[in-house]
């Protein structure tokens, strides 16, 4: 039962991450209607920033904010600079999808020739630290990762609640001919949103580059276990990106700790097919199609 215990704690901890990949999936898709195959490249970007921070004798918190700053800009190029001119082109939103996949290509390629290819892990304050819990002790570093996840769900939900932009953000994700209707300019929430989702995943990113190594190889896996975290809850739900993340982080620790790693990593396709054949909307959405920037 300990070990249960152990690995339920662990697995909450991962999920957490996954949660946030998936709410950046999310944020963005319900913004734009797009799915965005660099999510695990922002995340991946945010975590090597706090090393090399770190690296250079400065604390976690500089190395937070360096990767906060840098993900945040990297977010507004790529909603400027990438997705708005190919909006203005009318370009089907398939394409956009697409050339996301070429942005990923490209970041991961560009993060290993500034950081080398060699798995990196961020100094923190908690390491070596642990929190008991009955009869174990679990590392801090898995409970910090369920409060970031928690701290930054709720500071996006209050955002998109409680601010003008937020507001907005909502009414497009509604409906962008409504939206428009009332004023709002799309291509500027376009930028938000991605500036958005850049931001949680870099904060994720950071999060769990205290516990796993981070190559620039780490993105694929973190974007695609983002993406199943959106997908499985519900594409459209950033509630349902947290639960999905959760059930992916839960099923993965406990096929490792029981099975062995190939079966973990089978896991997350694995889940989502049978959500997608039983649920297709997702554990809390429904189904819906993408729309067009």
């Amino acid at each position: 039962m300990n070990q249960l215990i152990y690995f339920v704690i662990i697995g909450l901890g991962i999920g957490a991450v996954y949660a946030l990949a998936g709410l950046g999936v999310v944020t963005l898709f319900t913004g734009s209607g797009l799915a965005n195959f660099a999510q695990g490249d922002l995340m991946v970007l945010g975590a090597l920033v706090a090393v090399s921070v770190t690296s250079a004798g400065h604390g976690y918190v500089a190395g937070l904010l360096a990767a906060v700053a840098v993900v945040a800009v990297a977010g507004v190029l790529l909603g400027a600079l990438f997705t708005l001119p190919m909006r203005h082109r009318r370009m089907d939103v398939d394409v956009v999808i697409i050339g996301t996949l070429g942005v990923a290509t490209t970041m991961t390629t560009l993060a290993g020739i500034w950081w080398g290819r060699q798995p990196q892990r961020l100094d923190s304050p908690l390491a070596g630290v642990f929190v008991p819990v009955g009869e174990m002790r679990v590392p801090a570093h898995y409970v910090l990762l369920l409060v970031g996840a928690a701290v930054v769900f709720g500071l996006v939900r209050w955002f998109h609640r409680r601010t003008d932009i937020g507001l907005q953000l909502r009414a497009v994700a509604s409906s962008v001919p409504a939206a428009r209707d009332a004023g709002v300019r799309i291509g500027r929430m376009l930028v938000v949103a991605w500036t958005i989702a850049a931001l949680v995943g870099g904060v994720a990113g950071v999060l769990v580059a205290s516990v796993l190594p981070i190559a620039p190889e780490s993105a694929l896996p973190l974007g695609v276990n983002g993406f199943a975290a959106a997908i499985i809850g519900g594409l459209a739900n950033p509630a349902g990106a947290v639960l999905g993340g959760l059930v992916v982080g839960l099923a993965e620790t406990l096929a490792g700790g029981y099975l062995n790693d190939t079966v973990r990593q089978s896991v997350a396709p694995l889940v989502l097919l049978v959500v997608l054949v039983l649920r297709p909307g997702g554990l809390l959405g429904r189904a819906r199609g993408a729309r067009t920037v």
